[in-house]
């Protein structure tokens, strides 16, 4: 874990599971926090098992929870529970993203919580928010997607589809993780704690902004169209000679003319009052994608991107994860690192970026065993670690 960074000092716990709690902490962790996380006797967050994909642990677990501590506790017990509540008397930072209805069970969103913990920085967080009707219904990332119209975006016209990946989970635990910056800032200043409300649908509603505003005001809904953009022309998926895909985007008149002179052959076609602005382009797509189509497709994925450096216009190239692993920026910013697992042999992990400026100089640690730091937490609160 880190030895340094602007978060030394800062004891952070985490009554977590999954993602979204698990990287807002994971976060605070990268830039020094001192990260306890709590978790349930027996089996530990359910996101250890999920895979075997690092080194015959999970893939996720790893990602979401190098450099912590690992205490379980039984919250309903009450030996337990003082154990609980002595940690959070000397917390900075409670991160729980239980349900709401569990954090009530537990009495961990109620005044008489406030008033035990007045310093503390709080963060709840939830599918769709600690109060509402729809405060006890199940929230996942898919779930997410669907309720906040992100699936609504993303597919076929005919099919609906997820993103490929936990949007909602990992934006509203980044989202988590600034607003406990700010609260933490605040607490310094005040001496008083802030109660954090983070749902999963505001981190959402944040990818849909731009569509959610344009309907609100212009009554404008963006068709599902899965290789290109919903509002800029030409931007989106084509193919190459050598059967490559390219992701190019056109997103300003000047660049229209020169891809129009450069790769079209045709600089007349940049006054064309068909195509010369975004909104002229966007009526006439199809026309515009198939002229762009047909100058890629004569040409290699080599070729192309030569001339689109040349040209300073944008592009990315569709890669899979065996290629994102050998990416040159993934392997310049040291983005994967390998890290000595406990049980022997290494695995390849991410490495977040708040890890990679503050803690440069460190050896990255694996995630912690369940219960690994009992010993040690318990004498930091006073207890012999031999009595629980």
């Amino acid at each position: 874990m880190p030895n340094s960074g602007p978060l030394t000092g800062i004891r952070v716990v985490g009554l977590e599971h999954s993602v979204a709690g698990p990287l807002c902490t994971r976060i605070l962790s990268d830039m020094g926090a001192d990260v306890i996380k709590v978790e349930r006797p027996g089996g530990g967050d359910f996101a250890r098992h999920w895979d075997h994909n690092a080194n015959g642990e999970g893939a996720q677990f790893w990602w979401l929870n190098r450099g912590k501590r690992s205490i379980a506790l039984d919250l309903k017990e009450p030996r337990d529970r003082a154990v609980f509540d002595s940690l959070l008397d000397r917390a900075d930072v409670f991160v729980c993203n239980l349900s709401p209805a569990g954090a009530v069970r537990l009495g961990l969103a109620d005044p008489s919580f406030d008033a035990r913990f007045p310093s503390l920085v709080s963060c709840q967080i939830s599918g769709y928010g600690r109060s509402g009707s729809l405060r006890d219904r199940k929230a996942y990332d898919m779930l997410v997607q669907a309720e906040s119209g992100i699936m609504s975006l993303t597919g076929t016209p005919a099919q609906p589809t997820r993103t490929g990946v936990s949007v909602c989970d990992v934006g509203a635990g980044i989202y988590a993780a600034a607003l406990v910056l700010a609260a933490v800032i605040e607490q310094r200043r005040t001496g008083r704690g802030r109660r954090l409300d983070v749902a999963m649908m505001d981190a959402a509603l944040e990818f849909v902004a731009p569509m959610l505003v344009s309907y609100a005001n212009a009554g404008v809904i963006y068709e599902r169209v899965p290789q290109h953009h919903h509002a800029i022309a030409p931007y989106g998926v084509f193919h190459c000679r050598d059967g490559e895909g390219i992701l190019i985007a056109i997103e300003q008149n000047r660049e229209w003319g020169l891809l129009c002179e450069r790769l079209l052959g045709d600089a007349r076609l940049a006054d064309d009052p068909r195509y010369s602005t975004n909104s002229a382009r966007i009526s006439n797509r199809e026309a515009v994608d198939k002229m762009v189509a047909d100058a890629l497709r004569a040409l290699d994925l080599s070729t192309i991107a030569a001339l689109f450096d040349e040209m300073g216009l944008a592009y990315g190239v569709l890669n899979s994860m065996a290629e994102v692993v050998d990416h040159p920026v993934v392997q310049e910013r040291g983005a994967l690192r390998t890290v000595a697992a406990r049980r022997g042999g290494d695995v390849k992990t991410l490495i977040g970026v708040g890890e990679r400026l503050f803690a440069a100089d460190s050896e990255p640690s694996p995630p912690p065993e369940l219960d690994q730091h009992r010993g040690e937490i318990l004498e930091e609160l006073g207890h012999d670690r031999r009595s629980l």
